[in-house]
């Protein structure tokens, strides 16, 4: 019911809560406490990928390319 904008980067805020928050895609970060599972998907658009799923959401959200290794090595912890 609520929106929050804030006046910065998501780059920023990465830096500042890496300990809390784990970059998925350019676009997303999620709370790494609530990172699921790292699946295998494929999306009508996309084609063949990887996504996450969190705790409490139904819906998958796509992990870039760029950052599967880190997605990957923050689940493996």
């Amino acid at each position: 019911a609520r929106s929050y904008i804030l006046d910065g980067s998501l780059s920023e805020l990465e830096e500042r809560h890496a300990a809390r928050f784990l970059r998925i895609h350019r676009n997303a970060l999620v709370a790494r406490q609530a990172v699921r599972a790292l699946e295998k998907h494929y999306d009508p658009e996309e084609g063949e990928g990887w996504a996450v799923r969190l705790n409490g959401v139904d819906e998958l959200l796509a992990v870039s390319r760029r950052q599967l290794s880190a997605v990957r090595e923050a689940i493996t912890r």
